[in-house]
């Protein structure tokens, strides 16, 4: 199987590291799909790091690099991607009808606010936080439901529980997660994360 992690707008850090360490195996390749092009960067907040993915990358841009990496693949592929990330995972679903897809899942992707008609073809687990600053989450989450194969888990979390490097970090709900992810030989599975 192959894991493609597709980074927040933090890009490569020690927590996008451990993670694909942790979830690579004999049996499981990893990928790491990042705005930066492979290159750490050092932002000083998160304002910053959003400014810097906007001038650098930007959405439609990674959305392109993430159809890319699903191309190259050649063996099945579970999909995994942060915000920013998660929200390019979302319509670069929709731009493919690759078998190979196993599974997507999507930690807090904000976007996809602006992307509700994409038809995924593939399972999807979508993990949103307690609340957004600029939409209604269960509102998304009602518009999904629609779609078969779409699973919708609300946290009591806020967006960026997953990185330490967020304002919002919880080491509760990180540790909860990376937990039932596991060494990732299950991520092909829609009930992992339940």
């Amino acid at each position: 199987m192959h894991i493609i992690i597709i980074t927040d707008i933090f890009g490569l850090t020690k927590d996008t590291d451990l993670l694909a360490a942790s979830l690579s195996t004999e049996l499981t390749r990893v990928t790491v799909i990042d705005p930066y092009e492979g290159n750490k960067q050092q932002f000083v907040n998160e304002h910053a790091a959003y400014d810097t993915f906007m001038t650098r990358c930007g959405h439609e841009r990674y959305i392109s690099a993430v159809a890319s990496a699903i191309e190259l693949s050649e063996s099945e592929v579970v999909l995994l991607g942060f915000s920013a990330g998660a929200s390019a995972a979302w319509k670069a679903i929709d731009q493919h009808s690759n078998p190979l897809i196993k599974h997507y899942i999507g930690f807090y992707p904000s976007q996809i606010r602006n992307h509700l008609d994409v038809i995924p073809c593939c399972p999807v687990t979508l993990i949103f936080p307690c609340e957004e600053r600029h939409f209604e989450v269960d509102d998304v989450i009602a518009a999904l439901s629609s779609l078969k194969q779409v699973n919708c888990i609300k946290t009591s979390f806020y967006h960026g529980f997953m990185n330490s490097l967020s304002d919002n970090f919880s080491l509760t709900a990180a540790t909860f997660f990376n937990d039932k992810m596991g060494d990732g030989s299950n991520l092909d599975n829609m009930n992992v994360l339940k």
